[in-house]
């Protein structure tokens, strides 16, 4: 390590991290958050931007090293894979030859470069910004899709993620004359530092005084390094109209043996308690009840059971509005309920 400093003590696109940050409180799929719930996790996009800018140097810095310096004018400048050179802009493609220059007023330099690599606005919100646009762009664009704290960048399905995470890995094995740097966790809690870090191309060692914490950073960093080979399990297949497991080759075994192991645990659970949550008139299952508090109608001739719900709403998202139709039953002198979406919805106050 030379005395140049580090990236994080110069400077980092607080803005942009926050953003993706806040976006990343709503659990995403593949999200660590899913496989456990932590008290104290952090946001994967600014453990990510941390990692990462704690390891590289400061290209501007007179101290940086001339190889450090050379990688980001290559592969943020003059040499950027063609897979980045375009972006989504809804269902089109839009070319950009040069998708990590600064905006605004800042200055074409290698730390502005590495800047944006890090996290950049998208066009959509640089428009909005100049006032170009008075449309608000959605939590998912707010961010270029190019940059490396973005959600979907660690997506291994995704070809421009897996362009940035490599340049990103040889940026940083550049900053530290060719070796992959070791990042200590000492109190690693959820993992998100640890997993992030890896991403990068660190070596993590992570560890925690909590067994919880433990098998969470275990389930989390090291077994899908260790176990998620292709290989041979058994899946489900049909036989003549019957359901069987048969052998067959499996891209990740740790996916197949998760998910054959989930199926598992919900049939016993059906069976031992799937007479508690029946199904509903349409044969379906119900997958959320709403609890609310009962009173007796005030009217003396009717005396049904009338819930408290402050809203009968129960999806308000644009174009999925669905919420609940609530009549009384003055026969069984009981709330009849329904369902009604979108136009059919006349009411969505409840009564409290």
């Amino acid at each position: 390590m030379s005395n140049c400093p580090r990236l994080i003590e110069v400077a980092l696109p607080i803005r942009e991290i926050s953003a993706e940050s806040v976006r990343q409180k709503s659990p995403q799929r593949g999200h660590i958050s899913t496989l456990h719930l932590w008290w104290a996790r952090r946001p994967q996009a600014a453990a990510r931007a941390l990692a990462f800018a704690s390891v590289v140097p400061d290209p501007d810095d007179p101290a940086c090293p001339g190889e450090f310096r050379a990688a980001v004018q290559r592969l943020l400048r003059t040499n950027i894979p063609a897979i980045l050179k375009q972006h989504r802009r809804g269902r089109s493609a839009v070319r950009d030859e040069d998708p990590y220059r600064p905006y605004g007023q800042m200055e074409d330099t290698l730390r502005n470069r590495l800047l944006m690599f890090i996290a950049r606005w998208s066009p959509t919100m640089l428009a909005y910004e100049a006032g170009k646009d008075d449309r608000e762009p959605k939590p998912p664009d707010l961010l270029d899709d190019r940059c490396l704290i973005k959600w979907e960048t660690a997506d291994p399905e995704s070809a421009q993620g897996r362009a940035v995470l490599g340049i990103a890995g040889e940026l940083v094995r550049a900053g530290v004359s060719g070796a992959s740097p070791v990042v200590l966790d000492p109190f690693a809690g959820g993992g998100a530092i640890p997993l992030e870090a890896a991403r990068v191309g660190c070596r993590a060692i992570a560890n925690d005084y909590n067994p919880v914490a433990y098998l969470i950073l275990r389930a989390t960093c090291e077994f899908p390094q260790r176990f998620g080979i292709p290989g041979r399990r058994p899946v489900p297949a049909d036989q003549c109209g019957h359901a069987i497991e048969a052998e067959a080759d499996v891209p990740n075994v740790l996916a197949c043996d998760v998910e054959r192991w989930a199926r598992r645990i919900l049939e016993e659970a059906r069976c031992r308690i799937g007479n508690l949550y029946p199904a509903g008139s349409d044969g379906r299952p119900v997958v959320g009840y709403l609890w609310a508090r009962t009173v007796p109608c005030a009217n003396r001739a009717c005396r049904a059971t009338v819930p408290l719900l402050k809203t009968l709403l129960v999806c308000n998202k644009p174009g999925r509005r669905v919420a609940l139709s609530m009549h009384l039953d003055r026969q069984r002198k009981v709330a009849a309920f329904g369902t009604a979406r979108g136009e059919e919805i006349s009411r969505t106050e409840g009564q409290c």
